[in-house]
């Protein structure tokens, strides 16, 4: 009220990874279900990622039922709520998001990677042979890593 302004979604998203960054998921949780306005994918991701990140496998399948809710085709929440019952040993859970995804033809998008090799910057996807200069970019790669 002091410097009127009116709190967006932005705003809203980064408290909630904020109470996720500090590992107090069950006050983002609360914070959400108190929002005036309704949460959208950046909250509800924000919310998946600290899960993942905590490990609270609980508050993490809510967190990605609500995005999947708003965004069906939403590759990232599958796979980190995968990831996130991976880490927590879950691997039948894993399986079965993973096998969801593949159900609802829900494709993963691919990582890509940008280097530069003597002054010029090329683009190459994961596992991707036919780049002409593969060669030179693995090595640099390498040196890299």
């Amino acid at each position: 009220d002091v410097y009127k302004i009116e709190p967006t979604l932005s705003h809203y998203a980064c408290m909630v990874d904020m109470f996720g960054r500090a590992g107090l998921l069950q006050e983002a949780q609360e914070f959400i279900e108190k929002m005036p306005i309704e949460p959208d994918v950046v909250t509800w991701g924000s919310m998946l990622s600290a899960c993942r990140v905590h490990k609270n496998v609980e508050l993490g399948k809510v967190a990605a039922e609500r995005l999947l809710c708003i965004e069906p085709e939403n590759s990232g929440a599958y796979s980190a709520l995968a990831n996130l019952y991976s880490a927590c040993g879950k691997w039948g859970e894993a399986a079965k998001t993973r096998k969801s995804m593949k159900d609802g033809r829900v494709k993963k998008e691919q990582g890509f990677s940008w280097i530069e090799v003597k002054h010029k910057v090329h683009v190459f996807g994961v596992e991707d042979g036919t780049h002409p200069q593969k060669k030179e970019i693995y090595i640099t790669m390498k040196k890299i890593w």
